[in-house]
């Protein structure tokens, strides 16, 4: 018999079962803020506290709750830590063959200006790393470069860090989004409309960075003095973002709208340059790095991240991906999961009641559709067999007045029929819109009340695109590299040895973090939280980000954050009547704005740039424009979800 989800476990107490539904997110965030913890290790004692409360607080089945950890942990290594690895791996093949280190030198080269440097440096070209390899590489490169170029340690990193919070949600090809998407449960269509939504969040935070980290660096007036580079530099990044999030999917934002930034700000340096070179106090007269690579060498350098995007383009196209589907994909049944859980079981009573209005609706379609047609005929027919299971079900709910919410074989039995002569029914309907035989919304009302009746069974289906998966299409881009950069064959196995064995915690990690979300949404632990949340009520919207800003704060990752709170976003939402895209989009575009305070980003900032130990002194310098950064985007978020309701997808 399916298990049915309970959302107050501990004495009906919603609060009380809401503290304990925490737990598993609190020995995360204690694990790795406070106890320093390795972020797979801090993992597996969330997951192993999860399935616990699951188990004997929450009453879940054991086999259940192992399934369920399994189907996260599988979709964690493929597809979506698939894209990491294989990102990472291209990344390699490109820093083996030299090519990375040419890049770097060009953009170096290209100004003596420290506030052009900034932006072709901080601002792009770590846009370009963090969409091409993420996990805290941008802030690592671009802060060591600014130094080897003479900015003070202190500033090179912070530049970098503030720089970093435009491009981090579309992140190593776009995974934050695709994690988002399985956790809040999407398919590709819900996953575009999050890639939209955050596209339609994030350009008005990029387009005034450039414009922000300049004023940070060199005071108001230096920055107007290059409000030309700034403006094409910001612009351009927001413009192609919005387009590439909008149109394209969470793939590839980073790295057309890094490549056409850099390459709008050299076009416009060979038509003007700053009246003088901006030089810091401590320095005499700015310098930038000579390099003498030939413009073939550049454009060889380049070319394995031009393969990258025309691959993706490419797998994008739903006539290629429906192709690859049919050579290659294989649908998995999670047998002894799918469709063994259900949630939204109503009690005999009010079944009753639900059974009423459906019968009601049923009424009043059957009276205003006409039989003269054969189609309309049929519709005619069927709603009489389902008000005729209706009157079956009825009797059996009459039989179980009074016991709860429980869901014995004889309920199940009865709603079968129903689950699928609505099912049956829906596409007829659909067939009649299309025919133009009834108006767009006249089976509406019968939907929505059958969507009340019924129990909602709870799909655990594992899908193994192999050919069609973005994945794919960047590992054939790695090998394409290989052979553009000289890279022989040996070499490509040795790299992509050393790739998967430096990647096996953060394999680890990824798998635990989803194993943990599915855990949560399997259990009904997700929806008990965002129940919690709703009595936020109208300022939802507005703690959106925050939840998104605190989760990035304490697990120093975009994916983990989302991972951790996207079911409660989307529960939460669902629950106040609010756009779940909208509230799962602001947890990422909350959240990128908690990055450059992390301590995992700190620490590699420091790093980066020659000031281990000071991280207590960067955080100071961050925090400031996280919070101003977060609150705009909780301002943002809240206008959208009341005011500005057209740019929800």
């Amino acid at each position: 018999m399916p298990w049915i989800q309970n959302y107050t476990p501990i004495g009906e107490s919603l609060g009380m079962s809401a503290l304990v539904a925490a737990v598993p997110l609190i020995v995360i965030f204690v694990c790795l803020a406070v106890l320093k913890m390795k972020a797979h290790k801090a993992a597996i004692l969330a997951v192993a506290s999860a399935i616990a409360i699951a188990v004997t607080v929450w009453g879940m089945p054991a086999k259940l709750a192992g399934l369920a950890f399994g189907q996260g942990a599988a979709f964690g290594l493929f597809p979506v830590f698939y894209i990491v690895l294989t990102t990472l791996f291209l990344y390699n093949i490109t820093v083996k063959g030299g090519q990375f280190e040419i890049i770097r030198a060009s953009l170096a080269g290209l100004t003596a200006d420290r506030r052009i440097q900034a932006l072709l440096i901080a601002f792009c070209f770590g846009a370009f790393i963090e969409g091409a390899a993420g996990f805290g590489t941008p802030v690592a490169i671009a802060g060591a470069t600014l130094v080897g170029l003479g900015f003070r340690p202190l500033y090179a990193a912070g530049v970098c860090l503030v720089a970093n919070t435009a491009p981090v949600a579309f992140g190593a090809i776009g995974i934050p989004v695709v994690a988002l998407s399985a956790v809040m449960g999407y398919d590709d269509v819900g996953m575009m409309k999050l890639s939209k939504m955050v596209g339609h969040q994030l350009p008005f935070i990029s387009v005034i960075i450039p414009f922000y980290v300049i004023v940070m660096m060199a005071g108001l007036k230096k920055a107007w003095e290059v409000l030309p580079a700034i403006l094409v530099c910001g612009v351009t990044f927001a413009l192609a973002q919005w387009l590439t999030a909008s149109y394209v999917g969470p793939y590839l934002p980073d790295i057309t709208a890094s490549l056409s930034a850099m390459a709008a700000l050299v076009i416009l340096l060979r038509f003007w340059q700053p009246k003088e070179n901006y030089v810091f106090d401590h320095e005499k007269a700015a310098t930038k790095e000579e390099h003498n690579y030939t413009g073939g060498q550049i454009f060889r350098a380049w070319a394995p991240y031009l393969f990258l995007t025309l691959m993706v383009l490419l797998w994008g196209l739903p006539s290629v991906k429906t192709s690859l589907d049919n050579l290659g994909k294989v649908v998995i049944p999670v047998t002894g999961l799918d469709n063994m859980i259900v949630k939204k079981v109503s009690t005999p009573d009010a079944g009753l009641q639900k059974i009423a209005v459906v019968n009601a609706e049923i009424d009043k379609l059957t009276a205003a559709l006409p039989k003269t047609d054969e189609k309309l005929a049929k519709a005619v027919t069927l709603l009489g067999e389902l008000k005729t299971l209706e009157g079956g079900m009825t009797a059996v709910e009459q039989r179980f007045v009074g016991k709860g919410a429980i869901l014995p074989e004889e309920r199940v039995t009865a709603f079968e029929p129903i689950f699928k002569k609505a099912d049956e029914l829906k596409k007829l309907s659909e067939g009649l819109v299309k025919d133009k035989l009834v108006e767009k919304d006249q089976f509406k009302s019968l939907t929505k009340a059958l969507t009340d009746q019924l129990p909602a069974k709870i799909a655990a289906k594992y899908n193994f695109n192999y050919l069609s998966a973005a994945g794919t299409a960047i590992l054939i881009a790695a090998f394409l590299s290989a052979m553009i950069c000289g890279v022989g064959f040996g070499d490509v196995m040795k790299i992509a040895g050393k790739t998967l064995f430096d990647m096996r915690f953060p394999a680890l990690t990824v798998a635990s973090v989803l194993g943990l979300a599915y855990v949560m949404n399997a259990s009904g632990m997700t929806n008990c939280l965002g129940l919690i949340f709703t009595k936020t009520g109208h300022w939802f919207p507005f703690l959106a980000p925050i939840l998104g800003w605190v989760g990035v704060f304490l697990t120093g990752s975009d994916t983990s954050s989302n991972v951790l709170f996207g079911g409660l976003q989307k529960a939460t939402a669902e629950q106040l009547g609010i756009s779940p895209i909208l509230t799962g989009a602001a947890n990422t575009s909350g959240g990128v704005m908690g990055k450059m305070i992390s301590p995992q980003s700190l620490a590699v900032a420091t790093a980066a740039c020659g000031m281990v130990g000071e991280e207590g002194t960067l955080f100071r310098f961050t925090l400031k424009h996280s919070l101003f950064l977060t609150f705009l985007v909780c301002v943002m978020v809240y206008l959208q979800a009341y005011y500005l309701q057209w740019m929800i997808p």
